[in-house]
């Protein structure tokens, strides 16, 4: 199954490094966004580089109140006081910073506490920031996670569930999630995920891909789950491959090569799941995959498997010590 998966997996990624440009040729290279976004707050996760960057400067300068959520809070007010600089009326952008470090569980529940003192509603939810470990040995977080399927899966699947109460109070909102197509490379296998792999085992490229899978696996359930609950309308789940791009997720990857995106390109896709309302149209039980193209592309067979899905849920259940009637209780 894992071997079947991983050939699989690389041919979709293959295809996808060589095809990309051709598959968004008909796009811009930066995405005009809508002009109806005063009204919208939104949280990004990992604001400060890559694809979480560019997402957010989009999403300030069209009018959105943006939080930039990330670990580094010192970086994030610099970049926004840059953004205050860049525009006109620097009262107009509505830009904060707020510490968030998915490498502690902990830190998710402060954020989330603090942000739900508010009282305020949450329009968008972006969960941007990753992680991937290439030719390193395995880690794990102070929680006990391997370190790509705590900072890729578990912590933002607890981000997601902590923040519904503000995604309901929105009545309209959208929880998007940054995948890959590397979901493609992988099964889930959640025996590993707080275990140590013998090392000549463990590919950091493979448990990125099972991250990527898990919580791709996850919203989908969440969104079979707030359909039960007779909300389908009020959150949409939407999983987004931004394409194949040059950030620092990878160390030593600096140089744009002439397949990958840049940054602003991989965000096109991203801030068309946040803002378009073609998406809508295209939910199917309240879930929706977008590819770079910002069209609905094709999940892989595991995540199409809904036992399997069902199983991923309630492993990252029961590592946060959710029992089952909390969206029951959360929406009542």
């Amino acid at each position: 199954m894992e071997r079947r998966a991983w050939l699989r997996g690389m041919w979709e990624m293959v295809k996808e490094m060589f095809c990309q440009k051709l598959l968004t040729c008909h796009l811009p290279s930066s995405l005009v966004l809508p002009n109806h976004l005063s009204a919208l707050t939104i949280i990004v996760t990992g604001a400060t580089s890559g694809i979480g960057l560019e997402t957010a400067r989009e999403l300030a300068k069209a009018g959105a109140h943006v939080i930039m959520a990330c670990r580094n809070t010192k970086a994030a007010n610099d970049i926004a006081r840059q953004w205050r600089l860049e525009v006109h009326n620097s009262r107009s952008l509505k830009v904060e910073v707020m510490e968030l470090d998915l490498l502690s569980l902990a830190s998710v529940r402060r954020f989330a506490g603090v942000w739900e003192q508010r009282a305020m509603p949450l329009h968008v939810l972006i969960n941007n920031a990753g992680v991937l470990l290439m030719g390193e040995p395995q880690r794990f977080s102070n929680d006990g996670l391997e370190q790509h399927i705590q900072v890729n899966h578990v912590a933002p699947a607890l981000l997601t569930l902590l923040l519904l109460p503000s995604l309901l109070r929105a009545q309209a909102s959208r929880i998007i999630n940054v995948n890959s197509v590397a979901h493609h490379c992988a099964v889930v296998e959640p025996k590993y995920w707080n275990s140590k792999i013998n090392e000549c085992r463990f590919s950091g490229i493979k448990a990125y891909g099972a991250s990527k899978l898990a919580h791709l696996m996850f919203l989908k359930i969440l969104a079979n789950k707030l359909l039960e609950q007779k909300i389908r309308a009020s959150i949409q789940c939407i999983a987004v491959h931004p394409g194949i791009v040059t950030t620092n997720l990878v160390p030593g990857v600096k140089k744009k090569s002439f397949w990958m995106f840049d940054p602003t390109e991989g965000a096109r896709s991203v801030l068309f799941c946040a803002t378009s309302d073609d998406v809508a149209r295209n939910l199917e039980k309240g879930f929706a995959y977008y590819s770079c193209n910002c069209k609905p592309g094709r999940v892989s067979p595991h995540a199409a498997d809904m036992d399997s899905c069902l199983d991923v849920w309630q492993k990252t259940l029961d590592i946060l010590q959710f029992n089952g009637d909390y969206l029951s209780h959360v929406i009542n």
